[in-house]
This record gives structure tokens, C-alpha cells and sequence, in this order.
């Protein structure tokens, strides 16, 4: 298994001698020595990434902010601008694949990131022009060094990168509950040129949408909104009249708490009993005109069980609000018992975020007394301006989310705990488990940041730097966007041997040795720096 970190002092003598491996007896750049270890001269100053492979030193590379660089010793003018300067890049060659180079590649572009630079210079062997103009680098300067150790001057900006043909390898795919992976056909809605959005053309997409959003969610009435849950569930706000209740599920049943604070309701708040399930005896206690309550308590990834709301609308003349917004799309539900439902664009209906939709039963009425933007009786069609390349997009997305489709949410999240399992991880799913997230809480002696940035640097972004996700040392998994059960497995099993690995005792290892981050067959001869 390969982890990615900086280095600590007691990793510098495995550093000197993978750095002579490479600079003394692979490229001649300096003279051997009885030692044969290699101690860099700016050392001292360096800041090390390194890439370790159960627990052994495979790959390297130093990065410097401090002047003169060794380019400028060299004799080098940089370009313009803040930059950190990367050398000493060194990998053993059994480890010279893709995947170790891209991993210490994600970790220059987020040290350039953390440190507020323009990018990364580095001494590019020419050798490996080739590799590095994948990269997005470009020459600055002309060679310099030996005619044995030639190196030419190259730059990366960040906006470099983006456009490199490699960048689409480098860039963690997204297992995020937004934003997430989406289809090229939906990216490329997106690039259109906006169109007016009082004009025919805008209507008929929102038409379109709103039609397909009213199936999926059988409600008849849907209003779109630019902007996030956060706005929909003020508009939700803004409808509610009465004394209710709102159902305490954790982080997101409390926003909905402030929500209505915010729009001065007054409101009782219940708590989920065991097993996630309503307290409906307590609930009738209160004699509520209404009822909110999210369908997915997105900080656990558990689901409400709304058969028992289904149950009390039906004997109840009590307005239901429900806050969906991690749930459409991921599984097929009937919200039809609900009088206002909210969901977004940018989780399981894969889109860009940034279009709010509430669902009605009921055509909204005009209210003079709230804020214009909340009162939906005047989205119709639009009250205000849209952006179309973002309604388009949302249009094409809803054509490819098909009930196979959504079927996939489940299939990605039983792939994704059954390699878990497989790898020796306990897991206990109830029926309140939403197939759209999973929440995996890590015991106190272990980092669900230290994990998830080894995902990262592995290609994969997973949500873990929420507030109350660090709070509970919690990492989530979603299965939402266009990501695949391979992926699911893949992250699963970097999980289970990360977990095994750091839990692992004396007597045991506490993992299984597997391939992966192992040497494979993605190999690629060696661009080493200067």
C-alpha cells in the first residue's frame, strides 16, 4: 500500500540514500562516495513529499520556497510571480507507474495551493520532455548542466495543469454528495453560450425539466430557483403557516431548526427515536399544522422512514414539508403525500450545482409579505434571472437519469461495503442506510483527514473536512454522479488496508497484502529533477 506524506526527521537518512541511488549511481550528477548516501545542500531548508510502501521510502521529492533556487544559481531568471521550486524528484524502479507519480504530483499542486504561489518551477531532465509537457509543463529558459545531466527550466501554473492532457488522470474523481463526477454531455450543456432568459428557448428547457422533476418526484407543481438547498428551504420557510413540528435527525434536521428561527415560525422540535424512526404519539401531542423534516440526515447518511409520515398525512390534515436533497435521484420514492419537497442539481440529479427546486402538491399563492425571491407564485415560469447553460445542462442530465441509473446508487454502495467486508472490516447496515452515502466513523487513535487526504492523493475525493464531519472523526463515501461500482470497490479497498494497516498489532499485521499501490504495468521511464 502506498501513503503519501511529508517527510519527518527520521526519514532523512532514508532520503540521502535514495537520493544517491538516483543522482550519484543513475544520473552521474555528483561523485560517489564509501557512504552512499547523498545529503542535499539545501536540505536544512527543504520540505520533503514522500511515498512510502509498507513503511519503506519508494518515491520523493523536495520542494523549496526559500531563495535563490537552484535554477537561480544556475544562473536562471524565474518568470514573474511567486513560485516554490521542486527538485530531487526520485523514484525506486519498482515503483515507477503512473500511479506514484500522479500521487506526488497532487501533493506539489497542493503545497503550491496551501502556500498561495503561482506554480512550480522545476529542472526537467530532457529526457523526459515528453512526460512533462503531459504535465503542463513549459520551458522558461534554456538548458542547463552537463551534456550528461541536461536539464532545461520549466514552469506549471495551476491553470497549466487544468488544460494538460493529464489532468483528467491527476484529478481526483469526486465521491462527494456534491459536487459530483458529471457525464461529458452534461459538461458540455454547461460550456454553452447563455441565451436570454426571457426567451422561448429558456422557457421550453425549464418546461422540460419541471416536467421530468414533477415525474420523478410525483408532485405536480415545481419551481426553480437559482441557488442552493439553502435557498429552497427558505421558500419552504416562507410557506408555512401555523404552529408545527421539525424532526431533530442531527446537523441537517437542525438546520432546517434555524431555517424556520430565521423566518420567525413557531414550531415544536421532536427528536428521531430508535432506529431513526418518527415518534408519531409525540408528535400528534403537539397537534402540528405542519411537519418538516429532512428525507437523509446527510451528516450520517441514514434515511427517515416516511411510510410512517405517508401513514399520518393520510388521517392528519397536516402539511408536510420535506427536505430531499440527498435522496432524488438516488432511489425511486413518492413523494406525492408531501405538500412541499426540496432537492438541488448538483447531487444525485447530476448537474453542476446552483438550481434549487421546491415541489409542490399545490400551485403556490402569491404572498406580498415575504421577500419577492421566495415567493414562488412568481416562478412561473421565470420570475427572475436564470442561468439556461445550467438549465440545459439540467435538462440533458434528467434525459440520462433513468430508473437503471438510479438502480446503480445501491449497486455502487453494496460493491463499496462488500469490499470492506471483504477486507476484514466490520460493517452494520440498517434499513435506514440511504444509497447515496455512506458515513464511516473512525475509531479516536486514527485521522479521517489523515485518510482522506491519502484518497486524494490516490485519485479520489471523499468528504471529510465538513465541521461536524471532523467533529465526529467521520468520513463519508457517496455514490452519487457518474462514478462506477469499480470505483466504489477501489476506494473501499484502500479504506479496509489503510484500516487494517493502522490497526495493526505485534502479533498480526492486521492487513492483507494486495496490489493495490503496488507496482503494476502502468510504468513510465523515470522523469527525474535536478
Amino acid at each position: 500500500m502506498l501513503e503519501f506524506r511529508r517527510a519527518t526527521p527520521g526519514d532523512a537518512e532514508a532520503i540521502h540514500r535514495l537520493n544517491y541511488e538516483t543522482f550519484v549511481e543513475e544520473i552521474p550528477q555528483h561523485h560517489p562516495n564509501e557512504e552512499r548516501r547523498l545529503v542535499d545542500r539545501f536540505h536544512d531548508t527543504n520540505t520533503y513529499w514522500i511515498g512510502l510502501a509498507d513503511g519503506q521510502l519508494v518515491a520523493m521529492c523536495a520542494i523549496r520556497d526559500e531563495h535563490p533556487f537552484s535554477l537561480e544559481q544556475k544562473g536562471v531568471t524565474l518568470p514573474p510571480g511567486e513560485w516554490i521550486e521542486v527538485r530531487l524528484l526520485a523514484v525506486t524502479p519498482s515503483y515507477r507507474n503512473t500511479r506514484t507519480f500522479a500521487g506526488l504530483m497532487r501533493a506539489m499542486l497542493m503545497e503550491a495551493t496551501d502556500r498561495g504561489v503561482e506554480g512550480i518551477v522545476i529542472s526537467g531532465t530532457v529526457r523526459e520532455q515528453k512526460l512533462y509537457r503531459r504535465f503542463g509543463f513549459i520551458p522558461f529558459a534554456e538548458p542547463v548542466g552537463t551534456a550528461e545531466a541536461l536539464y532545461v527550466p520549466m514552469q506549471l501554473t495551476r491553470s497549466g495543469f487544468m488544460q494538460s492532457e493529464t489532468a483528467r488522470t491527476l484529478r481526483p474523481k469526486l465521491l462527494l454528495a456534491g459536487p459530483v463526477e458529471l457525464s461529458n454531455q452534461v459538461r458540455a450543456a454547461l460550456a454553452a453560450q447563455p441565451v436570454s432568459h426571457r426567451s422561448t428557448e429558456a422557457s421550453r428547457l425549464l418546461h422540460s425539466v419541471q416536467s421530468r422533476l414533477s415525474h420523478l418526484v410525483k408532485l405536480p407543481h415545481v419551481y426553480t430557483l437559482l441557488g442552493s438547498g439553502t435557498i429552497a428551504n427558505d421558500a419552504v420557510a416562507a410557506q408555512l403557516r401555523g404552529r408545527g413540528v421539525i424532526i431533530d435527525t442531527g446537523e441537517f434536521g437542525r438546520r432546517l431548526i434555524d431555517h424556520a428561527n430565521r423566518a420567525g415560525l413557531e414550531f415544536d422540535v421532536v427528536p428521531l427515536s430508535a432506529g431513526r424512526r418518527l415518534d408519531l404519539k409525540r408528535i400528534g401531542q403537539h397537534a402540528p399544522d405542519w411537519i418538516w423534516t429532512v428525507h437523509c440526515e446527510t451528516s450520517t447518511g441514514k434515511l427517515v422512514d416516511l411510510d410512517q409520515l405517508r401513514k399520518y398525512a393520510h388521517t392528519h390534515p397536516t402539511k408536510i414539508a420535506i427536505d430531499a436533497i440527498s435522496v432524488v435521484g438516488t432511489k425511486v420514492t413518492d413523494y406525492s403525500f408531501a405538500h412541499l419537497v426540496t432537492f438541488v442539481s448538483g447531487k444525485a440529479l447530476r448537474n453542476a450545482p446552483g438550481l434549487a427546486f421546491v415541489a409542490m402538491r399545490e400551485r403556490a399563492v402569491p404572498n406580498p409579505s415575504i421577500p419577492r425571491y421566495l415567493d414562488l407564485a412568481g416562478y412561473d415560469p421565470i420570475a427572475f434571472t436564470q442561468s439556461v447553460p445550467l438549465i440545459q445542462a439540467m435538462d440533458v442530465a434528467l434525459r440520462e437519469l433513468t430508473d437503471a441509473e438510479i438502480a446503480t446508487h445501491q449497486s455502487k454502495l453494496d460493491a463499496f461495503v462488500h469490499e470492506l467486508v471483504r477486507r476484514g472490516i466490520s460493517v452494520e447496515l440498517g434499513d435506514d442506510q440511504a444509497p447515496g452515502i455512506f458515513s464511516l466513523a473512525l475509531p479516536d487513535t486514527l485521522s479521517s483527514i489523515e485518510l482522506g487526504y491519502q484518497l486524494a492523493f490516490h485519485g479520489y475525493q471523499v468528504q471529510y473536512e465538513s465541521v461536524y464531519l471532523r467533529r465526529a472523526n467521520c468520513l463519508q463515501v457517496a455514490t452519487m454522479g457518474w462514478t462506477t461500482d469499480r470505483d466504489l470497490q477501489q476506494v473501499a479497498a484502500y479504506i479496509g488496508t489503510w484500516l487494517q494497516k493502522k490497526t495493526a498489532t505485534p502479533g498480526s499485521d492486521g492487513f492483507r497484502r494486495g496490489n493495490l499501490g503496488g507496482p503494476n504495468d502502468e510504468s513510465f521511464d523515470r522523469g527525474v529533477l535536478s
